[in-house]
């Protein structure tokens, strides 16, 4: 990958797998989906903002797949709706917004239990698809990773909950490091969430995996100059679109590692492109 200094820089594309919804999110929700299908379920419900790409990938699962989906969204009706939150209703999600309060009660137990009965009967998935059920399916992406990359010593992908990383964890070859790049500010628990993930998939055996909390530029969701103006320019000159929540912070974080000789221009990388490109639209400059 040349141009914008990343030397000997493979991104593995995700965004170009899923459908509708391209990207690890899919990934996440496999188990769930087929869960759903043993059990005869008919309705998945999940949580998320109004640019959330793990509703997105929800909605568009359900949609191929015949199941009945909802949308528990952050955020009462005069926020207004979101581009992902049409595309979601097109396909059939029901969309229940509630007050930005009432969403912080989503990992409680009470609560979870209401939604169950209110919505029953259904299925209902942790927000972003954060569980043991999520990180198996991501271990899908290291057996990709086997087969197209099976020498690729350090591989880095973007990190919001953490989920995807566990799932590569217990998956890539043993000899690989894996580094996650943040997405998000002041996350002081994300190492245990990933250590908890792999614990519970009792795989056997992880291999090496940081997790790098300095290049969230902001906060989730947030953009500084510096990341916009790399964004723009690894567009211009790579012609991959990049969306600036995920694998924008991560790309950029690869290639400030990469010019601080920190990290050899020379040694092999592999980087994972997560997708989430339909999250572009909340971004003005990107469009």
């Amino acid at each position: 990958m040349l141009g914008v200094s990343l030397g000997a820089v493979s991104l593995l594309r995700l965004d170009r797998t899923g459908g509708l919804a391209p990207g690890n999110k899919s990934f996440k929700l496999r188990a769930y989906v087929a869960q759903a299908g043993r059990c005869g379920v008919e309705r998945l419900v999940s949580f998320g903002g109004a640019w959330s790409n793990h509703l997105h990938a929800l909605a568009a699962l359900g949609q191929q797949h015949g199941i009945e989906t909802v949308g528990i969204v952050r955020g009462g009706a005069d926020e207004g709706e979101s581009a992902m939150m049409a595309d979601a209703a097109a396909w059939g999600m029901r969309i229940h917004r509630v007050s930005r309060t009432e969403y912080r009660q989503r990992n409680d137990s009470a609560y979870q239990q209401a939604l169950r009965e209110y919505f029953a009967p259904c299925l209902l998935i942790p927000e972003g698809g954060a569980s043991v059920a999520g990180a198996q399916g991501c271990a899908d992406i290291g057996e990709i990773i086997r087969r197209v990359a099976p020498r690729a010593d350090r591989i880095v992908l973007p990190v919001g909950t953490g989920t995807t990383l566990a799932g590569l964890a217990s998956s890539v070859p043993a000899h690989s490091e894996i580094v996650g790049i943040s997405a998000l500010k002041g996350a002081a628990d994300l190492e245990q969430r990933v250590a908890s993930l792999l614990a519970a998939q009792d795989r056997g055996r992880e291999v090496r995996w940081t997790i790098r909390h300095d290049f969230h530029c902001g906060g989730f969701a947030r953009v500084n100059a510096a990341l916009r103006e790399f964004i723009l320019a690894f567009e211009a000159v790579q012609g991959v679109q990049l969306e600036p929540v995920y694998t924008g912070k991560m790309l950029f974080a690869i290639h400030q590692l990469i010019q601080s000789g920190e990290w050899d221009a020379t040694a092999p990388l592999l980087a994972i492109h997560t997708g989430g490109l339909q999250g572009r639209r909340g971004y003005p400059w990107l469009n």
